[in-house]
């Protein structure tokens, strides 16, 4: 009997250890962070960063039906920092660049058909800006699934400016954000994708707990960097069908390209 309950009690161990074990779940080779821009039926001003509201929708409904559920931002920082967070099978970061209007009154009532999460990077200046976000609808926003994060004041490259410059569109839009929110706001994301050291150390010095680039692939907490996490951009000429097969598959990466599914497949494999 004795020895009976000891098998017991080291099975339960094992499958304990297996639950808590990320390598043990589906995203043992990391996480996605997906970025968006424009949800709109218009694509006349940026056709390669507009996605229609239904094919936005069709992207949402195949992540869900793959079997991807949404993570806050909070939730994946601290899966990055190797704390202890209970996280779907098939976790996935849904992201927006800029503030346009569009994130509200298209990209909102589906993510919420879908009770999905987001976090919207927001540019200072567009704050109440003509075809941007007000503050009452951000507000909304943060109230109904996403987080409101840092995305620089005017929306510069930051790699160009002086140290006071540099401070200044770090540190400004954090609290004018945190400001209209009332919430605390812990990720930047580097405008264009442009980043270097000083850029890297000005976000940190900033009281930022991440900032995430433009390179594509999945994130590990044994591999990336805090402040130079990766997001895979959904442009109009993605093929998406193709991207998440590859972020289901959950393969290591091999290439810098793997999961760049805008670009000829010659150029992929290299």
């Amino acid at each position: 009997m004795l020895s009976r309950i000891y098998a017991i009690i080291a099975v339960t161990l094992l499958v304990l250890l297996h639950l808590s074990n990320p390598a043990a779940a589906q995203y043992q080779n990391g996480i996605p962070v997906l970025l968006y821009h424009h949800i709109s039926d218009d694509s006349t001003d940026m056709p390669e960063l507009t996605i229609s509201a239904a094919e936005f929708e069709r992207q949402m409904r195949l992540l869900q039906d793959t079997g991807f559920q949404t993570i806050s931002v909070d939730e994946f920082l601290s899966y990055m920092k190797g704390e202890q967070v209970k996280l779907p099978e098939k976790p996935v970061v849904i992201t927006f660049d800029d503030g346009y209007e569009d994130n509200y009154t298209k990209a909102l009532p589906i993510l919420e058909k879908f009770r999905f999460k987001a976090a919207l990077f927001m540019v200072g200046i567009n704050f109440d800006r003509e075809k941007r976000l007000s503050r009452p609808r951000i507000r909304e926003m943060a109230a109904n699934g996403f987080s409101i994060e840092g995305h620089s004041m005017t929306h510069p490259d930051l790699t160009t400016l002086s140290d006071a410059k540099l401070q200044h569109e770090v540190s400004e839009c954090k609290t004018l954000a945190q400001q209209v929110t009332h919430k605390q706001v812990e990720a930047f994301a580097y405008p264009g994708g442009f980043y270097n050291l000083e850029t890297l150390q000005a976000v940190e010095s900033a009281g930022y707990q991440c900032a995430f680039t433009v390179l594509t692939g999945l994130n590990r907490p044994d591999r990336d960097n805090l402040f130079l996490l990766r997001r895979i951009p959904v442009f109009s000429f993605t093929d998406f069908d193709k991207l998440v097969g590859l972020l289901a598959a959950n393969q290591p990466k091999t290439s810098l390209l793997e999961y760049d599914v805008t670009l000829p497949e010659e150029l992929q494999s290299h």
